[in-house]
């Protein structure tokens, strides 16, 4: 990785060989081409690759991540004959050497350095502590003018670099002469470079991975005259060791890769002055692997530094990674190179929802060509390394965008990518920066889906010393990382992986203490939310109208798991104007437009500036044993990440005795991976012409229990009140009917019916009063079921069929389907007479309606239902039929009795109306009170028991017919008597027979009688 690794390797040498060879002049007569070419790191200055067949194995140098005595590379062309000389079959005029990675060298091992200036004065200035090695040169020389074979040695020095490079040497060539020859004068330099990103693959790198961060140098236009035949450079491994008089103490400076798996390869490309372009490449392979790879220690280091220490807010965390690089000390091996990393944030610090504000993702695309998107970034990073200041490499951390079909404990989904190079040189820019150098570098982030516990994964990292690598996130309220809700000491993991397949060791961390305000404070992780339900016109009682119901949550309260909340009395839905969503739709958050009653808003969260995500509700059919339920869809897009549609699912049950609502579900409290950290939760039913309003103005309330993740509970209860009653119309129609038919054993039978029109006032309290003539059985009264009986399980429970006394039947406008059910007496003990309960049934909904009895010292009944639920009715109709199990009993004959039942009916508005409602008795025949002949017409008086239809025909009258509207009505009408029954009663012809017929409304118990006329 460029000056990471320090930039030299022992291969440059056959750099400085080829560029040296250049000074001698030579003549080509074929192609260029190398006959020898080897490198290696030795013990001794002698080692040469034949000597591991010759048993010699121990010439070299293998101790992995060891600091080498040398590094040696011999080199030379095939030449041909030409006198007594051998020279190169072609002229050299660029070479480029990429270097196998891992093998480092430190540019930085000699303090002092070579400037131009120096190495290419007439005399030798170049400083002798610059001096990192020596280049022996086999090359043509005229003898006695003749071509001849001479080999000298030459300095090579660490020179200043240029802007741009990673490291530069020099060759100073300062040769005696040779005969008529003059001395030979000149220097040549290796410029530097690092393969850091994917580059275009080119006969000049052709067969060479690029993008692994391995070194390459290269000579340009190297001088035709003389010619090289062969060299052999020898670096010192340890420069001090073999300087005559070092001023610096000694430190490394070849050190070797520290995998042991493979023999690493060097590629040479040459190119020539006859084949321009044209390069050969050709590897070499070392004779032997490095060894000892298992007894290498990374000792890592790993670090958590917060921006702040409160619990559930946003942080801008700085993680540290610290790996020990010990070129300063040759005596001892160096740290293994690092090929994967894999850190893990403490439990509990997880993304921030907060953080998707204007978040984008940066393609892969943009990341190699090193161009992520500003709205991508979430922090910075710097790296420092052997050979380079402090922090000298850094950049910028990246958004990933989100790889298709991957989830969030693959890596995929969340990705990080760093960014970054040296700095740039004053008014210029150049690839890499200041040292040519920069860092791309992708990481896989899992998200437990559980937990939300982060851990990044960086595969195939530089194969290089690196020392530090720090990680700073953004802070502030749109932070991408958030403490974690609970306090205590919390700290970091990691593994790091060298190369070479040796085990992961584990770094040792540190971390911080979460508190309660930031400075050390308690954290008592309280559970209190604040509730609201707000009609959208709460001056309109009775009508439709949308209402909101919502929730917030302050940071470091627990997160909200589960939710009960029961309406207030009276807010309830039309739900048969409502297409229910079916189940699988509804699970499957694929409800139609049709089924949507309303809409959800979420903020999601830690900090000042939660995420909004919006959503739909849907009412469905039964759900978890609930008649009704809510398919609750908002869909998880934020920033980049698209995490499809959550469905939450709630269910809707009726109370049993209050009627009220009560909505229940279980929310998410993490989605992908990440913690939502819930702060508000609002849900609008706003389907027009849906929603009621109570009609009672009273205060209510709005109850919630509320459970947290950690298991808390708390109960909540917010007013609730709407106005405008008294505008409401209260007009319910109470009718009531018996029969006849009667009897000691089978007692009597009794139907109350009530109607009322739409969008009235509902009914609070209905009061009955039954006449004398219909009393409470008390026979049937003794069979009432025990409360305890009928309270185990829905009711009736466990109560025996001897205490349903009757039938009851209610309709109203916010079901699809009436209510049907059973009327009991329920016995509360013998201080009160038994209720009469009615059990209704419908849709999944059951109803359980109190009726109150008392039975006056008089014998009178009165049956008060006096706590009804605020909800409309078209209809109810509860019938207490004669039989074994009657609930009253005839007091006499029923028939021609003027049963009065007083009433009284309380609204919800508070309105009242008392009437006598008239007990109108079926089965019972017509009475004629009286009739009377005035002239041609006859006079009748006729009791009615019900409502219905008098018909009088018969010899000598015209047919009459009355419609009789009321029951127990007395009629008067007159009949037109004809001139032969005028006749008839004067004593000429038979007398008039008149026939009195009576259809009842119901359409059953016609009766009649049959009047004959005197005179």
């Amino acid at each position: 990785m460029s000056r990471f690794g320090g930039l030299l390797r022992a291969w440059l040498l056959v750099l400085t060989i080829m560029a040296v060879g250049g000074l001698w002049f030579a003549t080509a007569a074929s192609a260029i081409e190398v006959a020898k070419w080897e490198a290696g790191t030795c013990a001794n200055t002698e080692c040469e690759d034949s000597d591991v067949n010759e048993g010699k194995a121990n010439y070299f140098y293998t101790q992995a991540a060891g600091h080498p005595d040398f590094g040696i590379t011999d080199f030379a062309f095939k030449t041909h004959k030409k006198g007594i000389a051998e020279v190169p079959n072609e002229l050299v005029e660029d070479v480029r050497v990429d270097l196998p990675p891992g093998l480092a060298v430190n540019p930085e091992a000699t303090t002092a350095k070579c400037t131009p200036e120096e190495l290419e004065s007439d005399k030798e200035e170049c400083p002798a502590a610059s001096q990192v090695g020596i280049d022996e040169a086999t090359g043509t020389a005229t003898v006695l003018f003749k071509l001849t074979i001479k080999k000298e040695k030459f300095p090579v020095y660490n020179m200043v670099r240029k802007p741009g490079q990673p490291a530069r040497f020099g060759v100073e060539v300062n040769g005696p002469g040779l005969d008529l020859a003059p001395a030979l004068k000149g220097h040549i330099y290796l410029e530097g470079g690092i393969s850091w990103h994917k580059e275009p693959v080119t006969e000049e790198n052709s067969g060479v991975e690029t993008g692994d961060y391995h070194e390459y140098f290269k000579i340009e236009k190297i001088a035709k005259e003389p010619e090289v035949v062969e060299s052999r450079l020898v670096f010192w491994g340890v420069p001090q060791e073999h300087q005559k008089a070092p001023t610096e103490a000694p430190k490394a400076f070849l050190t070797l890769p520290s995998t042991c798996a493979e023999k690493p390869i060097t590629y040479l490309h040459v190119d020539s002055y006859e084949h321009p372009g044209e390069w050969t490449a050709i590897p070499n392979q070392t004779p032997l692997t490095a060894t000892g790879c298992s007894s290498l220690a990374l000792d890592p280091t790993l670090s958590l530094a917060p921006e702040t220490t409160q619990s559930d807010q946003p942080d801008g965390v700085t993680v540290g990674l610290h790996v020990p690089q010990l070129m300063d000390d040759p005596s001892k091996l160096n740290s293994p190179d690092v090929e994967t990393a894999v850190v893990a944030l403490p439990e509990g610090m997880t993304l921030n929802p907060s953080a998707a504000h204007g978040l984008v993702g940066c393609a892969t695309s943009e990341f190699e060509a090193g161009a992520c998107p500003a709205a991508s970034n979430v922090g910075t990073f710097s790296v420092n390394a052997p050979g380079l200041p402090p922090g000298a490499v850094s950049g910028g951390v990246y958004v990933g965008s989100p790889e298709a079909g991957k989830g969030p404990e693959s890596g995929g989904m969340y990705r990080i990518f760093l960014i970054g190079e040296t700095p740039q040189p004053a008014g210029s820019h150049i690839e890499g920066g200041e040292y040519g150098v920069g860092l791309r570098q992708e990481g896989r982030v899992s998200a437990k889906t559980s937990t939300g516990r982060l851990t990044a994964t960086f595969s195939g990292t530089p194969q290089v010393p690196v020392e530090d690598l720090t990680l700073r996130f953004k802070g502030g309220a749109r932070a991408p990382l958030a403490n974690p809700l609970s306090c205590g000491a919390i700290a970091p993991s990691a593994a790091l992986t060298p190369y070479g397949g040796e085990p992961a060791q584990s770094a040792t961390a540190t971390g911080f203490t979460v508190d309660g305000n930031g400075a050390g404070g308690p954290c008592p992780l309280p559970f209190s939310l604040v509730q609201s339900l707000t009609p959208q016109s709460p001056a309109n009682a009775g009508a439709y109208d949308p209402a909101s119901f919502g929730l917030a949550r302050a940071s470091g309260q627990q997160y909200l798991s589960k939710i009960s909340t029961t309406l207030p009395a009276g807010l309830v839905g039309a739900i048969p104007s409502v297409p229910l969503c079916p189940e699988a739709n509804a699970n499957a958050g694929t409800c139609a437009a049709t089924s949507q009653i309303g809409t959800v808003t979420v903020a999601a969260g830690a900090g000042s500036e939660p995420y909004t995500f919006t959503g739909r509700a849907y009412l469905t059919g039964p759900y978890a044993g609930a008649p009704y339920g809510l398919s609750i869809v908002v869909p998880a897009v934020a920033g980049p990440y698209d995490l499809g549609e959550v469905v939450t699912r709630a269910g809707i049950t009726v109370g049993l005795y209050s009627g009220r609502i009560t909505v229940t579900a279980t929310l998410p409290s993490i989605v992908g991976g990440v913690p939502l950290r819930l702060q508000s939760l609002n849900v609008s039913v706003n389907r027009p012409n849906f929603l009621f309003n109570p009609t009672s103005c009273a205060p209510l309330s709005t109850e919630s229990v509320l459970t947290s993740t950690f298991g808390a509970s708390q109960s909540l209860s917010s007013p609730f009140q709407v106005g405008g009653c008294g505008a409401l119309a209260f007009k319910p129609a109470v009718s009531a009917s018996s029969s006849a038919n009667t009897s000691k054993l089978g007692g009597a039978s009794l139907e109350v019916k009530v109607t009322e029109a739409p969008h009235q006032a509902d009914i609070q309290e209905l009061q009955l009063q039954l006449p004398q003539q219909l009393v409470a059985r008390l026979t049937t009264l003794q069979k009432a079921c025990l409360a305890s009986e009928f309270e185990t399980g829905p009711p009736p429970g466990t109560c025996k069929s001897t205490a349903r006394t009757g039938t009851a039947t209610v309709t109203t406008p916010v079901l699809p389907d009436p209510l049907k059910g059973d009327a009991y007496f329920v016995s509360h003990g013998a201080a009160s007479f038994p209720d009469l309960d009615l059990v209704l049934h419908g849709d999944g909904v059951e109803v359980v309606l109190v009726g109150h009895t008392h039975i006056a010292r008089s014998s009178i009944t009165t049956s008060t239902f006096e706590s009804l639920p605020d909800v409309p009715i078209s209809s109810a109709v509860v019938s207490l039929p004669t039989g074994s199990n009657s609930a009253v009993s005839a007091n006499g004959s029923l028939c021609g009795a003027n049963l009065i039942a007083p009433t009284t009916i309380i609204a919800q508005s508070g309105a009242r109306i008392t009437q006598n409602t008239r007990i109108a008795v079926t089965g019972c025949p017509i009475e004629v009170i009286s009739h009377k002949r005035r002239g041609r017409r006859l006079k009748l008086k006729v009791w009615v028991p019900e409502a219905g239809r008098l018909t009088v025909t018969g010899r000598g009258v015209k047919r009459v017919s009355v419609r009789v509207k009321k029951a127990g009505t007395i009629v008067t009408f007159s009949v037109p008597l004809t001139s032969s029954a005028m006749a008839a009663l004067h004593g000429h012809g038979k007398k008039p027979k008149l026939r009195i017929g009576f259809s009842p409304k119901s359409g059953h118990n016609s009766s009649g009688r049959t009047l004959l006329l005197r005179g």
